[in-house]
């Protein structure tokens, strides 16, 4: 009942998001995912205060990571070599970004619980990857 009501929240305002400007649909995403991560989580009031500020910081660092990272494929100026030399250098970095703030994570809350985040981020990338498809599918009917 728990999975049915979260999904049924995150599908009712990921209508919602597509409709807005890129900026407002960015923060409204990264409402609902806060919501879906707290609820997965099950994250008391003491876990929350902890954790959240460290999670904010993880996902500024991974956002400088990819954004470097797509810089870098844009380029023209360097051989298809290189690109995958960078392209693997920056998966490495961002390896090491997630290994940093597991580490972190688990001065706020438990490994069952970091198990379970690294698990609602991809339940929640894989919903929002699937609700794209569907959009762009009923665009093309």
């Amino acid at each position: 009942m728990k999975k049915l009501s979260a999904f049924i929240v995150i599908l009712s305002l990921s209508v919602t998001v597509f409709a807005q400007s890129k900026s407002e649909r960015h923060e409204q995403i990264e409402t609902v995912k806060i919501a879906f991560i707290t609820k997965k989580l099950n994250l008391n009031t003491e876990e929350a205060q902890i954790f959240w500020p460290v999670y904010n910081d993880y996902q500024k660092e991974l956002m400088i990571l990819m954004k470097k990272r797509r810089e870098e494929r844009l380029r023209k100026d360097i051989d298809p070599n290189e690109k995958i030399n960078l392209d693997l250098s920056y998966e490495g970095k961002m390896l090491d970004l997630k290994k940093k703030y597991k580490k972190l994570y688990s001065k706020a809350i438990p490994p069952e619980k970091i198990l379970l985040l690294y698990q609602a981020e991809r339940e929640f990338r894989e919903h929002l990857i699937e609700q794209l498809n569907h959009r762009r599918k009923s665009s093309n009917n």
